[in-house]
């Protein structure tokens, strides 16, 4: 597998990003598309910074899941180091 984030990746991260619940995808979204820091998303979300850091922690895992099923990123994924 090429290691470039093709059209192709894209498109199939951002529908497995969709099938997760609102307040997970919102998390994501504001933490590595814009950039927040944690006690920023837990203020964006109304939450507590522990509850973010487990939404956080709950989104991955499951993101993780939803990839392992993808042949395209299951390889690349084994070959990773363990982030969680």
């Amino acid at each position: 597998m090429d290691d470039e984030f093709t059209l192709v990746d894209q498109v199939i991260a951002r529908a497995l990003l969709r099938k997760l619940p609102p307040k997970q995808r919102k998390a994501l979204v504001l933490r590595f598309w814009h950039n927040y820091t944690l006690v920023e998303v837990a203020k964006s979300l109304r939450v507590s910074w522990g509850e973010a850091d487990e939404i956080m922690k709950s989104a991955l895992l499951a993101l993780k899941d939803e990839c392992m099923k993808q042949p395209r990123f299951s390889r690349a994924l084994r070959n990773m180091p363990v982030l969680l």
